[in-house]
């Protein structure tokens, strides 16, 4: 009993400390959160480069890649794949050129993207 109940108020713990991580719209939500703040990360570095920012950078774009239901999106989620291909490239164009407007275009893609993201957020239609 006792175990149990410890076990239940971690869970209850964390879901409240990590705010959207209950609900599949939250945990995009975060991912888009964390890769905005790493292309921040990435654009304060300049001209060096902060490759754990942008590691995680990469791997946010392949999480919201996977995520997309190719089956049942359409050409939305192919539109989506084709611009997160693209961002990746952009990324790696960076790396090399050290280009600051790629990182800006990044940022311009996925803020605009999160910013819609949030317009359909569940939780915030059903007030």
């Amino acid at each position: 009993m006792v175990k149990y109940t410890a076990t239940e108020a971690y869970k209850s713990t964390e879901n409240d400390y990590v705010e959207g991580i209950n609900s599949p719209h939250g945990r995009i939500a975060l991912v888009f959160g964390l890769l905005i703040d790493n292309l921040d990360k990435l654009k304060e570095k300049h001209p060096k480069t902060d490759f754990i920012a942008f590691g995680k950078c990469m791997n946010s774009i392949s999480i919201l890649s996977q995520s997309l239901d190719l089956e049942n999106g359409g050409a939305l989620a192919q539109n989506l794949i084709e611009l997160y291909d693209y961002s990746r490239r952009c990324l790696r164009t960076y790396l090399d050129t050290k280009d600051t407007h790629k990182l800006e275009e990044v940022q311009e893609i996925f803020e605009n993207l999160n910013e819609g993201w949030e317009a359909i957020d569940p939780m915030k239609n059903k007030k």
